[in-house]
């Protein structure tokens, strides 16, 4: 009896089942020609991906060559820096790139320091400088941009809480010579 229930609302109801029947052969379709083709194709990309990504173990020598590469990238880094005696050049430039963003900065005192083993002089200093958000990124923007080498250590902003508009920006720039 419960049977003849279930066929009877199946009959009733055959356009509703129909479209079922007909949605659930279209995805079955769709799935065997669209899908799985690009899933194949996503499978051999990443493959393709993972190696070039990730090579075959390099052998002994091929490390030892990184290593002979690595140092002279690391000679001809310290051969274009400049003489410690081009410092007074820098901290100009770094003035020259305050005046023209009409910013003042209340000190700046360099630290000299020898650094790494390739005994490079690194000079650091901290400072403060107070100006608009349009003035401010220019600058950093002049320091990133320098012929010269520039490190931007540490940057910091305050909001000014009497001056609205205005921004304290806490530096830490380093510099390297021979």
């Amino acid at each position: 009896m419960k049977f003849q229930k279930i066929i009877s609302a199946l009959r009733f109801n055959r356009f509703f089942w129909g479209g079922c029947a007909f949605i659930l052969l279209l995805n079955l379709v769709l799935y065997a020609t669209v899908i799985q083709r690009q899933e194949n194709h996503i499978e051999r990309l990443q493959a393709l991906y993972s190696k070039k990504r990730n090579p075959d173990v390099p052998r002994e020598r091929d490390e030892i060559a990184k290593y002979r590469i690595a140092g002279m990238e690391l000679k001809v880094f310290k051969g274009k820096l400049p003489p410690k005696e081009a410092f007074v050049d820098r901290v100009r430039e770094l003035h020259q790139l305050l005046h023209q963003n009409g910013l003042q900065m209340q000190k700046l005192i360099f630290k000299p320091e020898r650094v790494g083993p390739l005994e490079l002089w690194k000079y650091t200093s901290s400072f403060s400088v107070r100006g608009r958000y349009s003035q401010l990124k220019p600058f950093i923007a002049g320091l990133q941009n320098s012929q010269n080498l520039f490190c931007l250590d540490h940057v910091s902003f305050k909001r000014v809480s009497r001056s609205p508009g205005l921004i304290d920006m806490h530096l830490e720039v380093s510099t390297y010579f021979k």
